[in-house]
């Protein structure tokens, strides 16, 4: 195990399963960023993680920075004052985008990100290196944003959320797998959190069936699901806004937490 460590964070049942999967170097994994690819989201109870990666773990090596396979996430959501990026998601509009800043805590990096989905199913993602978490968007940051949708918003901070991220990377074919739990939701002084779930994606250049990721979730008859962790905790800690297209997701989470 070359001395690898993980947090205590990690569940207690899934350490050596974990530590036990060759690991893979930030700088390695660069050339599997997959800014522009198909996403395809599952739910599971965080109960599956050791059997998951028992099942899968030859397939994947995992990411490891600085010895640390189980990563923590910060990410501040921005969106404006009527909620335009939550509504287009809510109403199903096809092209969409989300705007954040997220903090990636074991390497020190800091970005704004641009996340846009268009009307054929892809993800892509932009972003620039800042400094740190910004409440108010500095010129730059504005001006980045504008670049990239064409537009210049009102922006303001609407969602804090934390969670830690294993990384997967196949060993043979353009696709990365992301395993986040611990997920928690925070506005203002209101918190959410939801230890029971993972949130898995499978980030691929195209649509592949035939993902060892993708087979096991049809093994357990585990269903993809159309989610944001936006949306998400904008239901959970806003129910005000409208979410009555999301209420049959919510109930399948919620009986999973």
């Amino acid at each position: 195990m070359n001395g690898e460590t993980l947090p205590s964070s990690t569940p207690d049942s899934s350490p050596d399963v974990l530590l036990a999967l060759d690991p893979i170097s930030l700088g390695e994994m660069d050339s599997h960023a997959l800014m522009n690819r198909i996403d395809t989201k599952y739910v599971l109870s965080a109960g599956h993680l050791q059997t998951l990666l028992e099942s899968v773990g030859t397939y994947y090596r995992v990411l490891s920075v600085d010895s640390v396979r189980l990563s923590t996430y910060n990410t501040l959501y921005f969106d404006t004052p009527d909620y335009e990026c939550y509504l287009q998601h809510h109403n199903g509009k096809l092209n969409r985008r989300k705007i954040r800043i997220r903090q990636y805590q074991s390497s020190g990096a800091c970005f704004l990100e641009v996340k846009a989905k268009n009307n054929k199913g892809r993800t892509k993602k932009q972003r620039i290196p800042i400094a740190g978490f910004e409440d108010s968007l500095s010129s730059s940051s504005k001006d980045f944003i504008e670049m990239v949708t064409g537009s210049r918003f009102d922006l303001t901070p609407q969602l804090q959320s934390s969670f830690s991220r294993i990384t997967l990377v196949n060993r043979q074919q353009p696709e990365r797998v992301t395993l986040d739990l611990g997920l928690e939701f925070r506005h203002r002084d209101e918190r959410r959190d939801m230890p029971n779930i993972i949130i898995a994606e499978v980030k691929q250049e195209f649509d592949d069936l035939r993902s060892p990721m993708r087979e096991y979730f049809r093994r357990l008859h585990i269903r993809p699901m159309r989610l944001s962790k936006y949306c998400l905790g904008t239901v959970l800690l806003k129910p005000h806004l409208k979410y009555n297209l999301f209420k049959s997701k919510l109930t399948a989470i919620c009986k999973i937490a």
